[in-house]
Order: C-alpha cells, then sequence, then structure tokens
C-alpha cells in the first residue's frame, strides 16, 4: 500500500458571526507577541491542530512567544495608533453583523527549508517572505470574492506547532456580501430562521489562493523553460531540414492516413468527432515520427514531465493521486492535438497537390511532387510552427496553474 503523502501547504478557511469570538479578537490584537500565543485558542475556531487533524496537543503550545508582530495589507508591524484603528475595523464590522473569516495557511518546515525560507538549525524564518506570500494570497482571495476595498485584515505568524503557520482574520466593516436566510437550531432543538451575509466563498476561489500561495514560493519556471529549450533547440531546429512526404519511413503510414480521411476535407481537424477513428492512426505517426528522430529528447521531455508530477504530489498530498498520474498523460494528449492537425495541415496540401495534379498521385517519384510544387515546404513549416507550440503549451505556466487548481477544486474546504 502506498504511504500516503502530507501536502507541503494547507490553506483553510472557516468564518463565524459569533460575538464572543470578535469581542476575544478585538482583545487580541492589543496584547504582546507571548499573550497573543496563549489568547489565541480564545477566538480561533480550529479546536484541531491544523495540519494533521489531531488535537492541539502535543503540537501546540500555548507557552510559547514563538508568535511574530501583527501585520496587515500594508504594515509589517502595527503602532498602537494602527491597532487601535484596527480595534474600531473590527467593532464595526461586528457591530455591522459582518462574518470573520478566520483562514490559516500552514507549511511543512521541510518545504519551507527546501526552498530557503526557513533554517531548521537556527530555528530562523524569512518572515519578510511570509508576510508577502500571505499578501499575494489575500489580494486574489479578496479580489475573486469582489471584496477588495472593503474588507481589513490582520495576520501573524506562528511557529507554536509542529509547523509554521499564518493565521488571518478578515472583516468587512461595511459589508458587501449578499444576505442570505438561514435555518439554525436553539440549544433545546428548536429552529428559529435568521439573515446573514453570506460566509460561504466559492471554490475556486480557494483553488487560486492555494496556487498562488504556492507558486509565489515555488518558482517553476525554469522547469518549464528547460522544456522549451528541448524543443526549440534541439527537435525544432532539427527538424527544418526533414520532409515527411520524401522520408520511406513514414510514407506508407502517411498514406495509410490520406486514404482513411472522410471526403469532406472541412473534417480535416484532429478533435472533430468525424476523425474519431482515424485519430489512433495519427497518433501512431506522430509517435512514429518523434521515435525516429527525437527518442533522446522525448526522453528527457518525459523526465521533466515526472518531475512536475512529483512536485504536485509533494505539494498538494497524495489524495489526488488519480490527477497526478494525468498530469503526464494529458500533456501528451495535448502533444498529440498539435502534432496532429500539423499532419492533417500537410495532408492537404498533399491532397491539393494530386487534385490540381491527378497523374502525380499515381507516380513513385515523390520528388517530382515535391520539386513541382512547394507545398511540402509550406507543410513543413506548418509542422515545424506546430511542434514549436506543441512543446511550448507543455510548460506553459497558465496550464500548469490551471492543474493545480483543478487539484485544489476537489478539496473540500471547511465553511
Amino acid at each position: 500500500m502506498q504511504e500516503k503523502v502530507t501536502p507541503d501547504v494547507i490553506f483553510k478557511s472557516r468564518y463565524v458571526f459569533s460575538e464572543k469570538k470578535f469581542s476575544e479578537y478585538i482583545n487580541y490584537i492589543d496584547r504582546t507577541n507571548a499573550v497573543r500565543s496563549a489568547a489565541y485558542p480564545l477566538y480561533s475556531v480550529y479546536t484541531e491542530y491544523m495540519d494533521n487533524g489531531k488535537k492541539c496537543s502535543p503540537g501546540f503550545n500555548p507557552e510559547s512567544e514563538q508568535v511574530s508582530s501583527l501585520f496587515t495589507a500594508t504594515k509589517d508591524a502595527l503602532s498602537q495608533d494602527d491597532k487601535q484603528t484596527l480595534k474600531e475595523q473590527f467593532l464595526k464590522a461586528q457591530k455591522n453583523r459582518s462574518p470573520m473569516w478566520q483562514q490559516v495557511i500552514s507549511f511543512t518546515n521541510e518545504f519551507l527549508e527546501k526552498y530557503g525560507l526557513y533554517d531548521s538549525r537556527t530555528g530562523m524564518l524569512d518572515e519578510d517572505k511570509i508576510r508577502e506570500v500571505s499578501r499575494i494570497a489575500m489580494k486574489e482571495m479578496l479580489k475573486d470574492e469582489k471584496m477588495e476595498g472593503a474588507a481589513v485584515w490582520s495576520a501573524a505568524v506562528h511557529y507554536n506547532t509542529d509547523n509554521i503557520h499564518v493565521h488571518i482574520a478578515i472583516v468587512e466593516p461595511t459589508p458587501t456580501r449578499q444576505r442570505k436566510e438561514f435555518t439554525l437550531k436553539n440549544k433545546d432543538g428548536s429552529k428559529i430562521q435568521v439573515t446573514q451575509f453570506k460566509g460561504n466563498m466559492n471554490p475556486k476561489t480557494f483553488a487560486k489562493v492555494k496556487s498562488k500561495i504556492v507558486n509565489s514560493i515555488v518558482n517553476r519556471s525554469v522547469e518549464l523553460t528547460q522544456i522549451n529549450e528541448i524543443i526549440r533547440n534541439n527537435i525544432v531546429a532539427e527538424k527544418r531540414g526533414h520532409s515527411a512526404y520524401r522520408d520511406e519511413k513514414l510514407r506508407g503510414a502517411f498514406l495509410n492516413l490520406y486514404r482513411q480521411l472522410p471526403s469532406d476535407r472541412r473534417l480535416w481537424k484532429y478533435n472533430m468527432n468525424a476523425l474519431s477513428s482515424v485519430r489512433p492512426q495519427i497518433d501512431k505517426f506522430s509517435d512514429g515520427y518523434i521515435r525516429l528522430y527525437h527518442r533522446k529528447e522525448l526522453s528527457e521531455l518525459m523526465q521533466k514531465l515526472n518531475s512536475q508530477q512529483s512536485f504536485l504530489q509533494s505539494v498538494y498530498g497524495s489524495g489526488k493521486e488519480k490527477l497526478y498520474k494525468n498530469y503526464t498523460k494529458t500533456k501528451i494528449r495535448d502533444l498529440h492535438t498539435r502534432m496532429g492537425n500539423a499532419v492533417l495541415r500537410e495532408l492537404r496540401d498533399y491532397d491539393q497537390t494530386i487534385r490540381v495534379h491527378p497523374q502525380r498521385g499515381k507516380t513513385k517519384d515523390w520528388n517530382v511532387i515535391s520539386s513541382q510544387r512547394n507545398s511540402s515546404h509550406r507543410g513543413l513549416c506548418n509542422l515545424r510552427k506546430a511542434l514549436k507550440k506543441d512543446f511550448t503549451s507543455v510548460k506553459n505556466q497558465v496550464a500548469f496553474e490551471k492543474l493545480q487548481q483543478d487539484i485544489e477544486m476537489d478539496q473540500d474546504y471547511e465553511k
């Protein structure tokens, strides 16, 4: 049985309307770091240890003084005047019945150390970077939830559990969220209808925030650029002088594809339903070309893609195993799509040649065809461009972040 991998980064969110929790947090703002550490459980809605679901003990140490100063979107540390202003904003939010969102960004120490933010020997943490990451996360969240300009938040870095984490409290002094009716239970079991501002946030928001957190610490663009370089310098450059029309090793498969295509040339696009029966042969042609002329580069590409897959598993844990296993498969499918369309462009050029000059479709002298018409050159250029786009898409950062968000969307976020 495969050992379960704990995620290197966790992002959780809950919200409350409790006046007691509001009051405790407002009092918490004024306290020193050491006293704030001990007071944290009073206002927090998290009764369990964030990182592994266990109760606070033994991971949680309320006596520890390892809690940073409060910080906000614009301040690394708060003066007394700043604290007073923050308290007033939270009091106003409480009076106006705003939810108070409590969020936690938690990291394994190994993850932070691997990427240069933590030194386990000295216990030193790059708090500047952690604050930057927190601000990036909050900016993304407030933008996606249309709370920019309305929300106020404050946060502190806690060292007093097994893993370093950031606690964040967010309110809207003047609520902008939609109001909704909820059914609540009294202590005696009776039900009452109440109207409250919506506290739930879109799961897509959390997916994007988690992706922002990870990518603001780990720059995968180096790996992705290396994939791009393999193609641009090794595969595409060498392909320029190679004509599939005249290649004896590919000619049979090329003609076989041509004979299987539908008569309506408008359907000669890789993902058209009309090509579903031919598509495996197109993929086989693409794979054959790469195996013949770029076996080494393909091997290196697969290593890079597997590295990306391993990275995703380390950051997001083993719970999304199916998505991780599909990562390389998905990218190769995209490669087949683009490569397939390039092959079909070549086939259209060939088709045009033999329709204009029918006798040339019967001759075995492929050099005559290519010398009489420059379509082979055009087809080659199209294939070259498609190949470049192909491998570029494999390393595309936007697509990579989208995959991260899809993984996060599978999480059961706490409300």
